[in-house]
């Protein structure tokens, strides 16, 4: 199943704002997405037995509340029909029960904030991991790889999706174990107490249902186009801060303003889209529910009348359908969770499952240098697999002690030349062998640190002078 949804894309390199396409999602990777990421979070299984349990424990405490009240109500009744005979009676089983509402709240607050601290601390966890993940990764993959993606869509990818990713535990995962628990059993025992009037309660749950399936599904998408927009802004911001001077030089301030507020509104607009979508699939459930509720008190009502059904009963149907509000308004935050880290998963997981273009080969050995000749053996390069060739036919040799000077015009490859000694690159046709050795028999860790290389644009991280200048050791 795919999902398209037709607006413009964002502007990449070289593109305008003005490209447009369509968003296509395939809808059938949302549980292996979902289920990538909730075993991420069985690393911790201790921490996530507690929450379960502490969850398990706080529904359960839940559930005993509407009997409670029912039996309280009951117990009032009694009280009034009974008169000063059995009062003393009935105030003492009043008050033990509001004991015992007050104590299944309390357990219910405390097992819920215990479960709540266990799941967000595994979430934490398991995003603290993914974030060292993310940076190794990047770190490995080649120079092609940085070529092809802009960091903006990198970092984007590192911090909102990542953090769209890790929330699911929390706000998924946790969530549906308690949903599930607390649905069932109050379903059960709207049932089984009486058939009819559980049918009624529960009538909404299809319609709820189905309003809020339709609104994950394009949450997903429109979650999918707002993190698109989200790296153009990145991107605008990023290069405008590199080129600020350039900026100022030229007074180009009214240009990048209008540049930016373009992919600003753009995002603003799309957001504003995922609110629409939010509220009205809330709408039809908060609907759907009231008009059960209404339902469920004009039949019960008439079975209390004809005294087929005491206050206390239908007290307790009316407290299970309360209760049953907060399970099905986490459906709504579940399915957005879920439609948030499936998108956001599947981008964070396609840059973590990607494997480097330049890696040691099968049995590859440390460099053994001798002389020191470097020998470029008929080497043909392009950036691009049917691409523009670079490179044709080069051939030379140097030997320690040597220089070499290579003359050309921008464009042709006096670069890349260099860039495939130390092997960003591999050759696509030919050898590039150091005393014999081809470099791609090598490990890539001794080839880089045998070859010294003057990067043709200066770059200083942001320390001291000292610490840049010792950098390489």
């Amino acid at each position: 199943m795919e999902f398209l949804m037709s607006e413009s894309h964002p502007s990449r390199r070289g593109a305008g704002p003005s490209d447009s396409g369509s968003i296509k999602v395939d809808v059938s990777e949302m549980p292996r997405v979902l289920q990538r990421i909730t075993a991420l979070s069985l690393r911790y299984p201790g921490r996530m037995a507690v929450a379960i349990g502490c969850s398990l424990g706080a529904a359960v405490a839940s559930l005993t509340l509407p009997r409670l009240f029912g039996g309280a109500v009951d117990q009032a009744q009694a009280l009034l029909e009974g008169g000063a005979a059995h009062a003393s009676e009935a105030q003492a089983a009043l008050w033990g029960t509001a004991l015992l509402v007050i104590a299944a709240t309390v357990i219910r607050g405390l097992l819920t904030m215990m479960s709540g601290y266990q799941g967000e601390y595994v979430s934490q966890r398991v995003g603290y991991d993914l974030r060292l993940q993310f940076f190794q990764q990047l770190q490995r993959l080649s120079f092609g790889f940085h070529d092809r993606i802009h960091s903006g869509d990198l970092i984007t990818r590192g911090m909102l999706d990542l953090e769209g990713a890790r929330v699911f535990i929390q706000g998924g995962v946790m969530q549906a174990v308690s949903l599930v628990l607390l649905l069932g059993f109050a379903s059960y025992m709207m049932l089984s107490a009486d058939l009819t009037m559980g049918l009624i309660g529960l009538a909404f749950v299809p319609i709820a249902g189905w309003a809020l399936a339709r609104m994950g599904f394009l949450l997903r998408v429109t979650w999918l186009r707002v993190q698109e927009l989200m790296a153009v802004l990145t991107l605008t911001m990023e290069e405008n801060l590199q080129g600020i001077r350039v900026v100022r030089a030229f007074a180009g301030k009214s240009f990048e303003m209008a540049k930016f507020d373009a992919a600003s509104l753009d995002a603003l607009n799309f957001s504003y889209k995922r609110i629409t979508l939010r509220f009205r699939a809330v709408s039809v459930m908060t609907v759907s529910f009231y008009g059960s509720m209404g339902l469920l008190l004009w039949y019960g009502g008439h079975k209390v009348a004809a005294g087929t059904m005491s206050v206390g009963k239908l007290t307790e149907f009316l407290s299970y359908m309360t209760l049953l509000q907060t399970p099905i308004r986490q459906i709504a935050m579940i399915f957005n969770a879920a439609a948030r880290a499936t998108s956001s998963g599947a981008r964070l997981f396609e840059v973590l499952d990607l494997e480097p273009d330049i890696a040691d080969a099968p049995g590859a050995k440390p460099l053994a240098p001798t002389k020191g000749v470097l020998r470029f053996e008929n080497v043909d390069f392009c950036y691009d697999q049917g691409g523009k060739q670079i490179l044709h036919g080069v051939s030379f040799e140097v030997a320690a002690g040597q220089t070499l000077g290579i003359v050309g015009p921008p464009g042709s490859g006096k670069s890349t030349i260099a860039n495939l000694i130390p092997r960003f690159y591999d050759v696509t046709g030919g050898a590039i062998t150091i005393d014999g050795q081809d470099i791609r028999d090598v490990t890539l860790a001794s080839l880089r640190e045998y070859v010294g290389l003057v990067q043709q644009e200066a770059f200083l991280f942001d320390s001291s002078i000292g610490h840049n200048v010792a950098y390489a050791d």
